[in-house]
Parts: structure tokens; C-alpha cells; sequence
């Protein structure tokens, strides 16, 4: 990998050069946050070995280190970077789109390298990741089991970014918990209850409801929640009308969005989930567009029970249970409304008591939608 090493002196060597000239300044440090572990299969990886980056809501992974864990190959061939392995063959602009060079690393974003060999991404527990194809045994909660003493001594020394809140342990379960339809006058009071128990969630939020509510948008994006685009019409003859149509609705969608808030999201969630609306014609035109599809595997039901909210409670905590004994992780489908927020704060002290912590969605994570389709 010497020649790999020696092209990318040269090559930032001339991007600092030209950024200088630019009036241009980075600053590393802002734009990095906490790095998490990293698993292949059933293998918890040394941190202190891959070091991997978080750079501008990405991780990134050096290509040659991690590589070889996943069985994949690099070499240099001018200013493209040549990966092998299980049978694939994928290439990388050294000089253009997300490469750069750290400490001698050749650094790649990991959804880049595990959507071209194959691989998932899962999230265990919190600030894991899990790197899984064909060659995986061992269940997410089995995985967590077997490395909580590694897993407890590799982020002992990190600092911890929940307060007195929550008191969740690095090796709890983690859940997704999801809100579609907001912003609503009710946003506020949904997340001070997130706050009160140190908790993440994702939005799934309609244009003009965003463009109705912008004052809570930036207490959403403040408390680090992530944020995703729903479409404009919540109409099935008008969102599904063809796949221009799906994607001219989010695409008006991420704009109201970065008018309220100053940022675009790729993560998306169409009405009534994609099936099964989103065929593949449709899929291809939003993953060409450069989002990710997310739908969910626990449906809370809370549409239904708007005036008796209490009745879903406790299929909520049933079907989460039922997820973690089967070693997956839940993504919970709730509604930003009244009855919801009335009863939200039960079902997350019993969760809470239980073990798990409650993350956002990222980019890095591969995306659960009802067709598979893992882009």
C-alpha cells in the first residue's frame, strides 16, 4: 500500500493548496463526533486499532485495516482506489467524493463499503456498530452478551454525553423510536418527555406542517433528534402518482425543511409505508436521489386508539420484548399527537427500567423498509 500512501500525500498536498487559496479553513475538531466501536460478524474489532471517524453525521472506516476483517482487498491504480472481495469488484475517485486521507489511513464512509460487498450495518447497543453478511451466528443481543465485558472496557474511558439522566449503560439495548406527521402544536410537549428520559427520536415530518411549526424545528434539531421527510400530501393518489411524483414531494419536502432549519436530510418514510406503493421504479428514482427508505418493525397501533391510547401500551412493550429475544432491534412506528404524548412517557420509564436506550436513525445505519432494498 505504498503507493496508495504516497498518491495521497500528493494529492492533499494540493488540496490544501488550493483551500488556502480559497480563504478556506477546516476544522477537524468541530467536524468530528465521538467515534463508536466497530463488529464484523462475531468479532468485536479493537478500536484503538480501526479508529474510525465521525465526520459530518458519517463514519468513516480505513479501507485497508477494515478491509482485511471483511475479506475485502485495496490497491491503488492512479487516482482510483480498486476493492475486491466476495466476488465483487467496486472503485473509488482517490480525488473526488468521500476519500480523504488521516494519519496515513485511507479513510472510505462504511455505508460506501458495506452496500458494495453486501453487508448490513446494525446498532446493538449504543455507539456500536455491527458490520453482518452471510457469515454472521451470533444474534445482536447474543453479540452484545459475549463482548459486554470488552464492549464496557473499550468505552470506560470515553466520557459520557448523558448526565444524570437515564443511567443506561454503553452495552443496553437500543430502540429507534419514530414520529410521523408532525411538527404539531403538541411537538413541544413530545419532546420535553424524550428529554426528561435523555432520549433520541426521529421525525418523519410533513412540508407544511414543518412550514407551520418552524419554532419547534430548531429545539428538534438543538437536542441532536434526527430528522426526516414524509412528503407533502400524505395522499395516496397524489404522492404515489407515479415516481417523479414521490420524489418531487420529498425533494419539495427536504427544501422546507432546510428553510426552517438550514439543514437537508436523506432519510425518508413514505405514507402508509412503502408497500405496497413503492415499487421498484419508484425506489430506484429516491435511492438515485440519494435517500434511504425507512419504514418499521413494531407498529404501535396509536392511530387506532386515539380516544384509549392505554390499549396500545402494552403491545408496544410486548412486541419490543419479543424483538430483543429474537435478537433484532426495534424501529417503532408512533404518530406526533396528543393521545400518543399522553401515554409515551409509560411506555418509555418501563423501557427505560428495562435497559435500553433510545438513539436516532443515521446514515451509517442500514436503512429497515418492508422490500429489503438496503440503499
Amino acid at each position: 500500500m505504498k503507493l496508495l500512501k504516497v498518491r495521497w500525500m500528493a494529492v492533499c498536498l494540493m488540496a490544501i493548496c488550493c483551500l488556502g487559496l480559497l480563504g478556506i479553513h477546516t476544522n477537524t475538531a468541530s467536524a468530528q463526533a465521538k467515534a463508536p466501536l466497530l463488529g464484523v460478524n462475531d468479532v468485536l474489532l479493537d478500536s484503538n486499532t480501526i479508529q474510525p471517524v465521525m465526520k459530518n453525521d458519517k463514519l468513516y472506516v480505513p479501507i485497508v485495516i477494515l478491509g482485511q476483517k471483511m475479506g475485502i482487498s485495496a490497491s491503488a491504480s492512479g487516482n482510483t482506489l480498486i476493492l475486491t472481495g466476495h466476488n465483487r469488484s467496486f472503485t473509488l475517485s482517490l480525488t473526488e467524493g468521500d476519500v480523504f486521507e488521516r494519519g496515513g489511513r485511507t479513510m472510505v464512509p462504511i455505508r460506501t463499503l458495506t452496500d458494495a460487498f453486501g453487508f448490513t450495518i446494525t446498532l446493538p447497543s449504543s455507539n456500536l456498530y455491527r458490520i453482518q453478511n452471510v457469515n454472521t451466528s451470533l444474534s445482536d443481543a447474543q453479540f452484545v452478551e459475549k463482548f459486554a465485558a470488552e464492549i464496557k472496557q473499550q468505552t470506560a474511558a470515553k466520557p459520557s454525553n448523558a448526565g444524570n439522566k437515564g443511567n443506561v449503560s454503553s452495552s443496553s439495548r437500543t430502540i429507534y423510536l419514530s414520529f410521523d406527521d408532525g411538527p404539531t402544536a403538541h411537538t413541544s410537549q413530545l419532546l420535553d418527555i424524550l428529554d426528561k428520559y435523555n432520549a433520541k427520536a426521529t421525525f418523519f415530518m410533513l412540508g407544511p406542517e414543518i412550514r407551520q411549526h418552524t419554532a419547534v424545528m430548531k429545539r428538534m434539531v438543538e437536542e441532536g433528534h434526527a430528522l426526516g421527510l414524509h412528503g407533502m400530501s400524505h395522499q395516496v393518489k397524489k404522492i404515489y402518482a407515479s415516481p417523479a411524483a414521490a420524489l418531487a414531494e420529498m425533494n419539495q419536502d427536504n427544501e422546507i425543511l432546510f428553510q426552517a432549519t438550514g439543514k437537508r436530510t436523506s432519510l425518508i418514510r413514505t405514507p402508509y409505508g412503502s408497500k405496497p406503493y413503492l415499487k421498484k421504479a419508484y425506489r430506484d428514482q429516491l435511492t438515485g436521489a440519494g435517500y434511504h427508505i425507512w419504514d418499521w418493525n413494531i407498529d404501535s397501533n396509536d392511530w387506532r386508539y386515539t380516544k384509549n391510547p392505554e390499549h396500545f401500551v402494552k403491545t408496544v412493550l410486548s412486541d419490543i420484548r419479543r424483538l430483543k429475544n429474537q435478537g433484532r432491534t426495534p424501529v417503532v412506528l408512533m404518530h406526533d399527537k396528543p393521545s400518543t404524548i399522553k401515554v409515551l412517557p409509560q411506555i418509555m420509564a418501563a423501557l427505560q427500567k428495562e435497559g435500553y436506550s433510545f438513539e436516532p436513525l443515521n446514515n451509517n445505519l442500514t436503512p429497515l423498509n418492508f422490500w429489503n432494498d438496503h440503499r
